[in-house]
């Protein structure tokens, strides 16, 4: 029985409470209007409901609370619950206002609202209606929690570009908002944007942030004219671009697409190259583009390409018709805000499409055959199903990292020279496996010591031409601590900066923990990458190991993850260490998934030792003094001390940049939640007598200068009276950022505004920092205050008077400088200044940080053995001093390798010896070296280094010391006739702009057995010069081409002159048609003299392919007016 009556019970309950719900009436009470005070008393679970007219679409309004008892009720405005501490909202044109009782136990009530149209800035309500704007203008706008606004500008011309220039970013308010247009836009600095019109009309755009708290920013408005060739934002538009000439373009702004069109006519069942040119890229600032290139059949026969600088590229078409090309600007995707970002710079650029292209780099298909090539030039050759291609390259420092970078398919394999020469086609790769080879199309990898490379490309799977980009990347300054006994050093509170460049590449790091109290290790890291898939995250592997591991006397003490994202990511571990050394390996997460490496991963390390704490709980809280600021390196429980009820006290948290991974919680004696805030200042009341306590959370610190030292997250608290308070006023340098004493009663926290008499002197709620503008000297007042407008009753301010300037005092010395100090040792220096606030505008530098580096604290830490300068400066005030460090670092004493001078050699039998020449690493290494050869046949090696050729043959030349050796690959070729000259039969040659030659200089003597030459032009803005040879006139003007023999080294001239494009009918290019140029056409068809294919194309002027009587007598009668034309 007892089981179901306890059922009973309980169905009974819920049938009341939903009879409760089911019998709750919706009452209709009329209109309300804006400003008008409304009166609710309820009686009953009922729903009182008002409509309410808005004076246009988008009104902005926020909601007055005129009784204490809000908590007890729920305001709904057009279904969407309103928060009861004021929040605020957005109207339509016709509204329903329901308001109902939070419970029903709190029935009966009587309840007073009245809704404000809420206006941030002069042109609100924009929320749905935009503002106009005009070419020019420039305005204020101001973006909270929820605002729309939205702008309209009307174009006059086709293809017209909206330039949107946005200021009001500093250090402390970089808070990023969004703009739309066609999708969302992340705004996160100051600059200008540049948005694409078409047709002429009415644009609109709108700006909105999505995260809570109120920025203010400025924005300036300006309509710029499109290129030449606008409209041609589709394919169906598309510019036609004739064979050989140019045509201009820019990337005007988001949503600009520039479609040119190029017709190609191979013969039926072949392809036929054509060369696509971009030009006029800026060095210092290019501009970044994608292209992409369609077939006649509308398939992509050049998927996406990214290019900032100068490009060609050779295309195997097989179609005959229109090829389209599409120029776009280049957009990242960020998927941690869902936003856009692209750079857009309007460069004005320039397109052309030549017919003709090879791949010069045949015949590669083995590696005695592999085309030489420079790091960073891009290779456009063709890689068809069974061809493989051999290319070479000479890393000329150890530990650098190849990018490779290809749309060739297929896959690659990467081999050492030394490798090649000992082992040839049996030899096994460093990348890629011995059979089984990858794919390549973006590769990172690690190379070892300096030398000859060799990469092995094998087949994709179609005829087209296809791009490879190989990049070598230096190696940073700590390279060579790929192993733990090379480790680098680190030293307490100095932040080392390094790279992971490639799935294979690892860094190991050693510290001391020395001796006296246990004490807490923080390990801190930064670290960012532009990751070019970033769909996904990248990682890397921290393992800590003590000195005994490697001693097989103890085991890994921890291993964990850093993550890495496109913005700077802090990291913090802690761990509890006793005295000792340790190392620390950092890896590519890669190396153990195999996965494909992304990018090049940068980061950031600093350690610190702190005391080891315990206030993990309230039990142990560590007590807190009034108004004293307390330093907090890790989370924990701090004592307020006992308050009494009715008490508003003030907490304040300066962050210094770094990141807190949670809010501040507020807890009684009890262990009873208060409240709690992510802001630097917030305030409670005590409600009852009783100890209060602070939880304080864990945070990263954001290590973002080499020389900053690691600071620690500040926190105090204080009681007062006021409801809003502030320092009276500060003095501050230009453009720098402080810390303000800002207090406020609870009530006033959603409320408060900052109003500023300079637009830029700014203050940040939420990190609590004020900026000082950039000026070199001012004064303004900042006004805080509970939102009320001035004069009205309710106001409460309070005003902070801020000055700025750049004057510095003029005398510092230093002191507590110690004379010398050993390796792995620090020292804090002072700077004795006449102000004790200026202390913070010192700089500090050294003059060797290999030796010390100091910190901008004034901390000095001794990296290296030597001597250096330590210099304090503060305006134009210095004071220095030297310090001398002894000791060894770690891992500095032996030898630790050889390099050669060169890799790879090829000399001719019966010729002069040839000097090697071998470096000892570190330098000033004595140790012997020893030389040897590998074929002796071919050629000797003496014992300093010299090479003997004596017959046809390869061999590998070794030099060895120690355990190290480095080799180079010698190829003698049979005896050969020596080139002794090099002549042109010309000494100018003319061309037309877009027309191409091939020069054929000639060698003496003839049976020389090395023809090979290099080429330069003079000027390749006028004309360039291929590798074989090949001039193309790009611009009017005049160039020397200069080709050198590889053999001796014997140089000729010739001057290229390049004309404009051929006037049709102006046979002798004098200006004029007239019968100077007829007679011309009359002598060339009777075979009298011969015309160049420029003078050819300007005399045949009625297109049959024939210079003949037909073309004089056209010439002849235009001459004398009898035709308007000759097109």
């Amino acid at each position: 029985m007892k089981r179901v009556g306890r059922w009973t019970w309980m169905l009974l309950t819920l049938l009341l409470l939903l009879c409760t719900t089911a019998f709750a009436e919706t009452i209709e009470c009329g209109s309300i209007e804006l400003e008008q005070p409304v009166e609710v008393a309820l009686e009953s679970y009922d729903s009182f409901q008002y409509t309410l007219t808005a004076p246009v679409d988008g009104t902005r309004v926020k909601v007055e609370w005129l009784s204490d008892n809000k908590d007890a009720v729920q305001l709904y405005i057009n279904g969407g619950k309103v928060s009861t501490a004021g929040g605020i909202c957005t109207l339509h044109e016709e509204n329903t206002i329901k308001v109902n009782p939070a419970s029903s136990k709190l029935i009966p009530l009587t309840v007073r609202f009245v809704l404000h149209e809420y206006r941030n800035d002069e042109h609100e309500p924009n929320d749905v209606t935009p503002t106009e704007l005009h070419d020019g203008d420039s305005v204020k706008f101001v973006l909270d929690d929820g605002d729309m606004d939205w702008f309209s500008i009307k174009t006059e011309k086709p293809g017209q570009d909206i330039a949107l220039t946005f200021s009001g970013f500093n250090y402390a308010d970089r808070t990023a908002f969004s703009l739309v247009w066609n999708r969302g836009w992340e705004i996160e600095k100051n600059g200008t944007v540049f948005l694409h019109a078409g047709e002429p009309g009415a644009y609109q755009f709108s700006l909105y942030k999505s995260w809570s708290g109120e920025i203010s920013r400025s924005m300036e408005i300006h309509l710029l004219d499109g290129d030449e060739n606008e409209l041609n934002d589709t394919k169906e538009t598309a510019t036609p671009l004739p064979i050989g000439t140019d045509a201009a373009f820019s990337i005007g702004g988001i949503g600009d697409e520039d479609w040119f069109s190029f017709e190609a006519v191979p013969e039926e069942g072949q392809a036929k190259l054509y060369t696509l040119r971009l030009l006029d890229f800026d060095f210092e600032n290019p501009e970044i583009v994608c292209y992409e290139i369609y077939a006649p059949d509308g398939n992509v026969v050049v998927p996406e390409t990214e290019i900032s600088s100068r490009h060609a590229r050779v295309l195997s078409c097989s179609q005959q018709g229109q090829y389209a090309v599409r120029l776009y600007p280049k957009e990242k995707y960020d998927y941690y805000s869902e936003k856009y970002n692209v750079s857009i710079q309007r460069a004005a650029l320039r397109i052309r499409v030549e017919e003709g292209g090879d791949d010069p780099y045949e015949s590669n298909d083995t590696w005695l055959d592999a085309a030489y090539i420079e790091p960073g030039q891009l290779i456009s050759h063709v890689l068809s199903s069974g061809d493989t291609d051999w290319f070479c390259f000479t890393a000329s420092e150890d530990y650098m990292t190849v990018h490779i970078v290809s749309n060739s398919g297929g896959s690659a394999g990467i081999y050492t020279g030394q490798e090649l020469a000992e082992y040839g086609d049996d030899a096994s790769c460093i990348w890629g496996g011995n059979s089984n080879y990858k794919s390549f199309s973006n590769l990172y990898w690690k190379l070892g010591e300096k030398g000859l490379y060799y990469i092995k490309l094998i087949g994709g799977s179609s005829e087209a031409i296809r791009s490879t980009t190989i990049s070598l990347i230096p190696p940073e300054a700590i390279e060579n601590n790929d192993a733990w006994n090379r480790a680098t050093p680190l030293y307490e509170d100095v932040t080392q900066a390094f790279d992971i460049s490639a799935y294979n590449d690892t860094d190991w790091f050693c510290f001391t923990v020395p001796e006296g109290a246990p004490q807490t290790l923080l390990l801190n890291f930064n670290t960012k990458t532009e990751l070019l898939n970033t769909s996904y995250s990248e990682y890397v592997y921290v393992k800590l190991y003590p000195k005994a591991y490697f001693e097989n006397q103890a085991g890994m003490i921890e291993s964990d993850e850093v993550r890495f994202g496109q913005e700077w990511n802090p990291t913090r571990f802690q761990w509890n260490l006793d005295p000792g050394i340790y190392y620390m390996q950092v890896k590519s997460r890669n190396m153990e998934t195999s996965w494909n490496w992304a990018d090049i991963l940068k980061l950031n390390v600093c350690w610190k030792l702190i005391p080891r704490s315990s206030n993990n709980s309230i039990a142990a809280a560590v007590p807190l003094t009034e108004k004293v600021w307390q330093d907090v390196w890790q989370d924990g429980y701090f004592s307020i001390g006992e308050r009494k009820a009715g008490e508003v006290v003030q907490i304040q948290l300066d962050d210094g940049g770094n990141t807190p991974k949670d809010h501040i919680y507020v807890y009684d004696a009890d262990g009873k939640y208060m409240k709690d805030s992510y802001y630097a200042s917030f305030s409670f009341q005590v409600s009852a007598d009783g100890v209060y306590y602070l939880k304080v959370p864990e945070y990263d610190v954001n290590l973002n200068a080499e020389n900053e030292p690691m600071r620690p997250i500040r926190i105090r608290y204080y009681t007062h009276n006021d409801k809003i308070g502030a320092a009276e006023s500060i003095a501050m340098r230009p453009n720098e950022s402080v810390f303000l004493d800002l207090w406020f009663s609870p009530e006033i926290r959603n409320s408060l505004k900052v109003e500023s008499e300079d637009e830029a002197l700014t203050y940040d709620l939420e990190t609590g920092y004020l900026t000082a503008p950039n000026t070199p000297e001012g004064s303004a007042d900042l006004v805080f205050s509970n939102g009320y407008p001035e004069g009205d009753e309710r106001r409460i301010e309070a005003v902070v008077h801020v000055t700025w300037s750049e004057k510095l005092l003029s005398d510092i010395s230093i002191s507590n400088a110690p004379q010398s100090l050993t390796v792995g040792s620090s020292a804090m220096l002072e700077a004795n200044v006449d102000a004790d606030s200026y202390i913070k505008y010192v700089s500090w530098k050294s003059s060797d940080p290999s030796v010390l580096r100091v910190l901008s604290n004034g901390k000095v830490v001794a990296v290296g053995q030597g001597e250096a300068v330590i210099t304090a400066s503060i305006g134009e005030a210095t004071s220095s001093v030297t310090i001398t460090v002894t000791g060894e670092q770690p891992g500095e004493s032996g030898l630790t390798g050889v390099s050669l001078d060169r890799y790879t050699l090829t000399l001719y039998a019966g010729e002069e010896a040839e000097q090697l020449t071998a470096t000892l690493k570190p330098e000033g290494t004595e140790a012997t070296i020893r030389w040897t050869s590998s074929n002796q046949t071919a050629a000797t090696v003496s014992q300093d280094g010299k090479i003997t050729p004596l017959s046809a043959g390869v061999t590998v030349v070794t030099a060895a010391a120690g355990d190290y050796r480095a080799s180079c690959i010698v190829t003698v070729q049979p005896e050969r006739v020596r080139v002794t000259g090099i002549r042109f039969d010309e000494p100018t040659h003319t061309l037309m702009m877009g027309s191409t030659v091939t020069l054929q200089p000639i060698i003496a003597p003839d049976d020389a057995t090395v023809k090979n030459l290099t080429w330069v032009s003079s000027d390749e803005q006028t004309a360039t010069v291929s590798r074989t040879g090949i001039v193309t006139a790009l611009s009017v003007g005049e160039t020397t081409i200069t080709a050198t023999t590889v053999d001796g080294g014997y140089s000729a001239e010739i001057k290229i002159i390049v004309t404009a494009a051929a006037q049709l009918g102006d046979v002798n290019g004098d200006g004029y048609i007239d019968a100077a140029d007829a007679l011309l056409c009359l002598r060339a068809s009777v075979g009298l003299i011969t015309l160049t294919p420029e003078q050819e194309a300007a005399a045949d002027v009625n297109h049959d392919g024939l210079i003949d009587a037909g073309d004089a007598i056209l010439i002849l009668r235009y001459d004398a007016r009898l035709i308007p034309s000759l097109n």
